[in-house]
């Protein structure tokens, strides 16, 4: 800490307070609910301390297209309102309370329990493929209650609890609320109610907030894995650029947003982070932003009852939050978290109270006219330097340990008054679509000295970045291009904050979701892949709108959802029923239903921008980690049947870039096998090495290359008998390479 306090630290040693909920060393129940309906996932604490989450193969990843993100330990707790610092000049309360270690700061802080409500429930979802039944995996939002009366507004999801300090007498109220429906699926509204409840007034009071992606877990980038050459230095951690657009006057919102930067350890241009294993497919092209939609320009007696959306005593403040900055929370402040010693109310407290009222870096604030009051720092990404890093408080090259921050205060906190900051936290850029796109024409471009990638800005040099942004050293014309359409997710940023206000002021009465099926089951047969559901809820709402069926072939993070089945308002039955005849025997598909609802062109509780718009199902419900293979049709000539691959050959490129020689994942195939048929696969030496039993609707079905004990088999020729009851007999050779 001593290296970021420098001569414009206070003289005045002031006694200070500095509440955290962070600082709470504390064992976290089970029933602690999970943010889990949208894109952004995290935990909610019920203590206010660090949320520690892991994400498996089984959900996170599931949606690799869907762009989901995962906020883990200290990102869960910043993401979703875990981490509150309040700092006050004058409290000279009991410091042990404060300490992390302390007792009763684990036990005693929960005032009002935490609830978790959502709006819908998870469907019955079966899945019926090679004469096997399974039922997947469901959404765990720990202890849920599904009660759409309970959640606040239109929101999908509602975690409501009140945490007490100073043994109550300082209390946070947190309502976390999400949506799922794609305009709003990409962010969570953090609503944050402070009440003085001691018989003190409180003076100099700063409320301080931060969102960093430290731990941070992205559903994209793990099947196929990142190669270590496309991988970024220094344990991986991507290199970001800040950006706070909010400090002039001018400015229309108030939002800090991070981004991708290069890698200044490895020649070239990496922003993006394309992978060039990949065919130069983007991988980090979105941003992480925070932003504040209201702020109490002064603590205030709470109305015994109102109907707006806020209380008539409660003003919003444009020029607060009144410090903006990002550091190294970890490196550069001295938290308990990593062992070291605290002491609220000693020189320690001071130094968090010189950094939280913005009076430790003020060399670096933003200076000017048109500057709005208070300390905020100049953008990482307005320097003129091209690449991040090297400023007080921040690494040598800034990447996610670094922290957007945003300080509200100085107020004066009357007893039996409240304070009210409302933040909205999420994720928007460019689409996965167009990253893909864009990536693929920038290596070709590269590599092949083609001119197949536009420019997205032509009449503007630097994109949307700001005046002073520099390019990465050595950037080519072709990198250039790359990089500016990456910056056009700055609009997508805007645009998601701008909807998140709305949505707040609107009472959160962004247009309800529609809800999705509550029954699904998706069978293989050789006919094809028949999905059957039901969702009469859908059906009764006034603008329901039909359905639509979303596929995919196939579990790589680069395959796509796409629509193979969309109806209309007519589309009303007790049972629906679709069978899909355009399938790949052998292959994997993966399906989820959507309802649809319209969006009125003058619903005044929707944002100009989706007004006239449909809405679909949230698709997070649906876990569809049970993949459905596509069967082949039931064979009736035992000359036709095949065997594919044949020869296996472990070393074919093809084989390999679609996991067929991964050990989990081998396979040989059988197609236009009889409905009942005896495979044995024999060693050229007449071993018997497996034998299969094959009876279901389909012709098709498949070998995983071991032998009866589990064991892999060697390079060689086998021999394959194929016989039916009725003793029909076939026999084909297969060979395996090594």
């Amino acid at each position: 800490m001593n290296k970021i306090i420098n001569s414009h630290r206070m003289n005045i040693i002031r006694v200070t307070l500095f509440i955290a909920l962070f600082f709470a060393n504390s064992i976290y129940s089970q029933s602690d609910p999970y943010i889990r309906v949208n894109r952004l996932w995290g935990g909610v604490s019920s203590d206010g301390g660090n949320k520690g989450i892991t994400y498996g193969s089984s959900n996170l990843n599931l949606f690799a297209d869907y762009g989901a993100f995962g906020a883990r330990f200290q990102g869960g707790e910043s993401y979703f309102g875990g981490f509150v610092a309040i700092g006050t000049d004058n409290w000279n309360g009991k410091p042990a309370m404060f300490s992390p270690i302390a007792k009763d700061q684990q036990a005693g802080n929960i005032v009002t329990p935490i609830v978790n409500y959502t709006r819908y429930a998870n469907p019955n979802y079966t899945v019926i493929s090679q004469g096997k039944t399974t039922t997947p995996s469901k959404n765990d939002l720990g202890s849920v209650t599904v009660d759409p009366s309970k959640c606040i507004g239109t929101s999908d999801q509602t975690v409501v609890v009140t945490n007490g300090y100073v043994t109550p007498n300082l209390q946070v109220q947190r309502k976390v609320l999400a949506w799922t429906q794609q305009y709003h699926d990409n962010y969570s509204i953090i609503d944050l109610t402070f009440t003085n409840k001691s018989s003190k007034t409180l003076t100099g009071v700063y409320i301080f907030l931060h969102d960093g992606e430290y731990q941070f877990q992205r559903a994209d980038g793990t099947n196929p894995s990142v190669a270590a050459v496309d991988q970024y230095s220094n344990n991986n951690a991507p290199r970001k650029w800040f950006h706070y657009y909010g400090a002039k006057k001018t400015d229309s919102l108030r939002v800090y947003y991070n981004y991708s930067s290069d890698d200044p350890e490895v020649a070239g241009d990496r922003m993006g982070q394309p992978l060039t294993q990949q065919y130069g497919r983007l991988l980090d092209y979105t941003y992480s932003f925070m932003a504040t939609i209201h702020a109490s320009e002064k603590p205030y007696t709470p109305t015994a009852s109102y109907t707006t959306p806020i209380d008539p005593n409660d003003k919003d403040d444009m020029d607060q939050p009144r410090v903006t900055t990002v550091a190294n929370m970890q490196n550069n402040l001295n938290l308990p978290l990593l062992g070291k010693t605290y002491d609220p109310v000693g020189s320690d407290g001071a130094s968090y109270y010189n950094y939280i009222s913005g009076l430790t870096l003020q060399s670096e604030d933003l200076t000017g006219a048109d500057i709005r009051p208070g300390h905020h720092r100049k953008d990482i990404d307005d320097l003129g330097k091209n690449a991040p890093g090297g400023e007080n408080g921040i690494g040598a090259q800034a990447n996610t340990f670094e922290s957007m921050m945003m300080s509200y205060g100085p107020y004066t906190f009357a007893p039996g008054q409240q304070i009210r900051i409302v933040k909205v936290t999420g994720i928007a850029g460019i689409s996965r679509e167009k990253a893909i796109e864009v990536g693929k024409k920038w290596y070709n471009d590269s590599k092949f000295g083609t001119n197949t990638l536009d420019d997205p800005m032509p009449n503007s040099p630097k994109g949307s970045f700001p005046t002073n942004f520099a390019f990465p050293t050595g950037a080519t014309t072709n990198d250039i291009k790359k990089d500016k359409w990456i910056s056009t997710g700055i609009d997508s940023v805007l645009l998601s904050v701008s909807r998140a206000k709305y949505n707040f002021k609107t009472g959160y009465k962004a247009p309800v979701t529609p809800p999705p099926p509550t029954d699904l089951s998706v069978t293989g047969t050789g006919a094809g892949i028949t999905l059957q559901w039901s969702d009469a809820a859908a059906e009764a709402m006034s603008n329901f709108a039909g359905y639509r069926i979303m596929k995919k072939i196939g579990d790589r993070d680069t395959t796509y959802y796409q629509e193979i089945y969309r109806s209309n308002s007519s589309d009303k039955a007790a049972t629906h029923t679709f069978t899909d005849t355009k399938v790949r025997v052998g292959s994997t598909h993966y399906y989820y239903v959507q309802a649809a609802a319209n969006i009125s062109s003058t619903d005044p509780n929707a944002h100009p921008s989706e007004r006239g718009k449909t809405i679909f199902s949230g698709r997070v419900f649906f876990y569809n980690n049970t993949a459905v293979t596509g069967e082949g049709k039931v064979g009736g000539d035992m000359d036709k049947i095949a065997i594919v691959p044949n020869p296996f050959n472990y070393n074919d490129p093809l084989l390999r870039g679609y996991g067929y020689t991964n050990p989990t994942n081998l396979q040989i195939s059988f197609f236009e096998l009889p409905k009942t048929v005896t495979i044995k696969i024999f060693t050229e030496y007449g071993d018997l090495v497996r034998t299969i039993d094959h009876n279901q609707d389909s012709g098709f079905d498949k070998w995983n290359m071991t032998n009866e004990a589990g064991q892999t088999v060697s390079s060689g020729i086998y021999i394959v008998v194929f016989q039916t009851p009725d003793g029909g007999v076939s026999i084909q050779k297969l060979v395996v390479v090594r």
